[in-house]
């Protein structure tokens, strides 16, 4: 088995990818030595082991760059609970009704005449 290396990219997308001494890994690099993540995808299959080592640019590393922190899932969490509180305090303010006991009844005007005495008394 080769050993760990630059090596062609079998998947045609760079220049070169990064065997580990047992597989493929998601690290490539183009002709002018610039490193970056690819996953190989489903459909490429991959090699037992390398067929012919890469020589990269001279500024390129002699191992693999550490893959890029994977994103954390905590900043769509609290996206997703804001949108929910937002939409909750939305439908509160909207179908409130502000302290009125409207109950769809309109309420009689207040009368200012005093009131007059029945006669015979």
């Amino acid at each position: 088995m080769a050993s760990s290396g630059w090596y062609r990219d079998p998947s045609g997308y760079a220049e070169g990818r990064f065997w580990d001494g047992e597989r493929w890994t998601d690290q490539v690099i183009t002709a002018s030595g610039v490193t970056s993540v690819f996953p190989i995808t489903s459909g490429v299959e991959t090699p037992p082991a390398p067929a012919s080592e890469y020589q990269p640019a001279a500024s390129a590393p002699s191992q693999p760059v550490a893959p890029a922190p994977k994103a954390s899932p905590v900043g769509a969490i609290l996206g997703g609970v804001a949108v929910i509180v937002a939409v909750i305090a939305l439908v509160i303010a909207l179908t409130s009704d502000n302290g009125d006991d409207d109950d769809g009844e309109e309420e009689s005007p207040p009368t200012t005449e005093a009131p007059t005495e029945p006669d015979g008394e």
